[in-house]
């Protein structure tokens, strides 16, 4: 599996951020070169539009792709192309939660472009763990202080079971209507998610 890290351009503090994973490619979208600089990361590839960060950056080692302003794909999107046709399957987002609202819900709905590619999604801060899960038994472990909140991303989320948490489901189902999934905890060392169809957000959170 190859991994790649991607830096986004949303107002975070560095000094907060989780720890960067090792990985194949590191990455940054326009404005993410500011947060990549500030947590010492080199990217190896830094595409955009360059609206957000005011210049076309002409980093020694980093190749530079400029884009058009216009076009239908959000930056951090064409850095997320560019790991996919490197190979890549799992992909790390850090800058892409806490800014705009509308840039946080382009991000959610891009997990599930990813998911269409074969690759999975992870967006990461110093408050939140957020992927996709689509069909299929994952294990998620408890974090201490972490709410584990559960959203249908498609119409509805069936055949659902929960192990290991404060609420469980024994093959139920989520609606993309109704915020059944939100708040619920970790009790055992891992929680077994499974879900039959659909798309389940998958969100550690804390206050």
């Amino acid at each position: 599996m190859k991994r790649a890290v991607i830096f986004g351009g949303a107002p975070v503090d560095p000094a907060v951020q989780p720890p960067v994973p090792a990985a194949d490619l590191m990455l940054c979208a326009d404005a993410g070169l500011r947060l990549a600089k500030a947590m010492q990361i080199v990217p190896d590839q830094v595409a955009g539009d360059f609206d957000s960060l005011g210049y076309v950056p002409k980093e020694e080692g980093a190749g530079v792709a400029v884009h058009p302003a216009r076009k239908d794909e959000t930056d951090l999107i064409l850095s997320a192309e560019y790991a996919l046709a490197h190979g890549c399957t799992e992909l790390w987002f850090y800058g892409a939660l806490g800014g705009r609202l509308d840039h946080t819900m382009a991000n959610f709905q891009m997990l599930r472009l990813l998911a269409d590619r074969g690759a999975k999604g992870i967006l990461v801060d110093e408050k939140h763990w957020i992927t996709l899960q689509r069909g299929g038994t994952a294990f998620y472990p408890r974090r201490e202080g972490m709410y584990f909140s559960l959203f249908s991303l498609s119409e509805r989320c069936e055949d659902v079971t929960l192990e290991g948490v404060a609420y469980p489901m024994c093959h139920g189902s989520f609606s993309g209507s109704f915020p059944l999934g939100v708040s619920n905890e970790i009790l055992a060392e891992k929680a077994a998610v499974t879900v039959g169809k659909g798309d389940l957000l998958v969100i550690y959170a804390r206050d």
